[in-house]
C-alpha cells in the first residue's frame, strides 16, 4: 500500500472536501464516489466503530466522517473539543467514529486504535491534514506521536486494516450516508457540522429522557 499513490480528486459531498495532492489507491473507489459507490465488503456485526469515552455512557453519538472533509475538520477542531469537555469526559456521552474513505486513512485509524492511540493520532492528523500528499505521510504521522514505525507499517500494509476500513464505509453506506460528517445521536440523524448549540440541545434532550 505504501508504494501506491492515491487518486487526486476535488469533490463535494454536500460539504466541501479539502483538495490535496492525494492519489487514491486500488483499494477503494475514487473520492468522487465516496458514500455513493458499492463498498467492496459486507458490513458485519464485528465492524464496530472506534469508541471514545465511557463505555457505560447513557448517550451514544456515532460520527461518519472523512479526515479530508473540510466540514469534518472544522467540527473536529472547534465543536468536538467542547463536546468532549462537557459530555464525554464527564461520562455522559460516548462517541463512536466511523472513518470514511480514502481507505488508507481508515487503515491508519484501525492501526492506531489497536495501539490505543487513536485520539492522539486523529488530533495530530487534523492539525497537519494539509501536509498529506501520499500514504507515507500517514506512517510518518504515526512516528510523530511516538508509535513504533515498523509495527505501524506492518499493520497499515495488512489486508486486515484495509478490510476494516472497507467495513466501516459499508456500515455507513447501508444507512444511506452520502455526506460527511453525518451523526446519529441515540439514533437521531444529524447531517453536517451543525452549531454546537444544536448538538447540546439534542444531547441534553436525550439525557433528560434517560
Amino acid at each position: 500500500m505504501s508504494d501506491k499513490k492515491i487518486i487526486v480528486s476535488a469533490i463535494v459531498l454536500s460539504v466541501v472536501l479539502i483538495a490535496g495532492g492525494w492519489y487514491y489507491s486500488k483499494y477503494g473507489p475514487p473520492l468522487a464516489s465516496i458514500g455513493r459507490g458499492t463498498p467492496t465488503s459486507t458490513p458485519a456485526a464485528i465492524a464496530e466503530g472506534i469508541f471514545y469515552g465511557n463505555p457505560e455512557a447513557p448517550v451514544v453519538v456515532e460520527e461518519y466522517f472523512s479526515f479530508l472533509c473540510g466540514a469534518c475538520v472544522n467540527f473536529a477542531n472547534t465543536t468536538f473539543p467542547q463536546l468532549d469537555e462537557k459530555y464525554i469526559k464527564t461520562g455522559k456521552v460516548r462517541f463512536v467514529f466511523y472513518p470514511y474513505p480514502p481507505y488508507e486513512l481508515g487503515a491508519a485509524s484501525y492501526c492506531v486504535e489497536k495501539a490505543g492511540k487513536y485520539k492522539e493520532y486523529a488530533d495530530y492528523l487534523y492539525a497537519h491534514v494539509e501536509e498529506i500528499q501520499e500514504p507515507q505521510d500517514l506512517i510518518n504521522f504515526a512516528g510523530a506521536i511516538g508509535m513504533n514505525i515498523e509495527e505501524f507499517t506492518t499493520c497499515f500494509d495488512s489486508e486486515e486494516a484495509i478490510k476494516r476500513a472497507e467495513d466501516w464505509h459499508a456500515v455507513g453506506s447501508e444507512k444511506g450516508i452520502d455526506a460527511t460528517p453525518t451523526f446519529y445521536i441515540d439514533g437521531e440523524k444529524i447531517i453536517g457540522a451543525q452549531p454546537l448549540a444544536d448538538f447540546e440541545r439534542i444531547i441534553d434532550e436525550k439525557l433528560a429522557g434517560k
